[in-house]
């Protein structure tokens, strides 16, 4: 029995060689069947193409043999043109379509050669009706290829577009939390006179304010946490001094009270003023540098100056008798 399957085996291993050089070798003939037919045609009468056992080696046998004969002699007895038709058949169902194309073409020519003009079109629209086919499938694995790169360029320029503007956040954050760090500088540079100014009798504009600062600080200084909570408490602070009327209007009582109803008496005296006139006002005379104001006028340094140096002139040009008091505070 081991013996038996030892055999089977062997003969299935030469005749996958054999296959093999019959294979290598009918492609050797098929690059030169066109320049030299004739010396194809000995070649490949030295097969016996009865004995070729795979389908497609046959089939290309025959197609080959069919090419010599016909480029020697202009015709095909009726084997051989047989043989042609089941070449064309095989290819036109395993390909390759190129091999289909050949054969149908070869095999158009052989008919019309013989008057069968008709049998020889039909032929001919097979080949061209094949090319055509794989006119298509190159026009479809064109578009494929197209749409699959349209799709990676479009992942790419989306994964840059989320970068650039992840980026763009993590920046805007940055100076965000830059800007809040200035004002926390500039309302600790306010603390460090606040005692004395408490000792002569005044009362410190957003004192409550820098008691919630001193409290973080206290609370967490020397840990981790200490920046993203002077942060948050910062933000909430200059939330408040934007846009909370209450803190707004606790700044300007703590001006009045210092320095005589200064705000009082602005109001009075300059009531077509915006809001917005009366609050940088308020900034500047409490001490708030330009870069805290342009925090909390969510402004550039450039507009505050500007807007500064606007309500400087109109005091100036107001004739108030309280106008020198008034700029006094501004220059501050």
């Amino acid at each position: 029995m081991k013996a038996k399957w030892l055999i089977y085996a062997l003969a299935g291993v030469l005749l996958a060689l054999s296959c093999s050089r019959t294979e290598s070798e009918l492609e050797r003939i098929s690059g030169f069947v066109e320049s030299a037919p004739d010396s194809a045609l000995v070649a490949l009468d030295r097969y016996d193409g009865m004995l070729l056992s795979d389908d497609r080696n046959r089939a290309e046998y025959d197609y080959l043999y069919a090419e010599a004969f016909y480029r020697n002699y202009y015709f095909l007895d009726t084997e051989a043109e047989d043989a042609l038709l089941s070449s064309c058949v095989f290819f036109d169902t395993h390909g390759p379509a190129l091999s289909a194309i050949r054969a149908w073409q070869l095999l158009g020519s052989v008919r019309a050669s013989s008057q069968r003009q008709s049998s020889g079109m039909i032929c001919q629209m097979k080949a061209r009706e094949t090319a055509r086919k794989i006119e298509m499938s190159r026009m479809r694995y064109a578009a494929f290829l197209l749409l699959i790169v349209a799709l990676m360029a479009t992942l790419i320029l989306y994964s840059h577009a989320r970068k650039v503007q992840t980026e763009k956040l993590l920046m805007e954050e940055k100076n965000e939390n830059d800007r809040l760090m200035s004002v926390a500088e500039d309302l600790q540079n306010r603390l460090s006179s606040r005692e004395n100014k408490r000792e002569k009798g005044a009362k410190v504009a957003g004192v409550d304010m820098l008691d919630r600062l001193c409290e973080q600080f206290y609370v967490y200084e020397g840990t981790s946490n200490l920046q993203p909570r002077i942060l948050k408490e910062v933000r909430s602070i200059v939330e408040g001094l934007r846009s909370d009327p209450k803190t707004q209007k606790a700044l300007e009582e703590s001006l009045d009270e210092n320095h005589d109803g200064i705000m009082t008496r602005l109001r009075a005296s300059f009531p077509k003023w915006k809001e917005e006139d009366f609050l940088l006002y308020s900034f500047v005379a409490s001490g708030f540098s330009s870069t805290t104001i342009a925090a909390l006028m969510e402004k550039d340094k450039p507009y505050v100056y500007n807007r500064i140096y606007r309500l400087k002139g109109r005091i100036s040009s107001s004739e108030d008798p309280a106008a020198e008091e008034f700029l006094s505070l501004l220059e501050r």
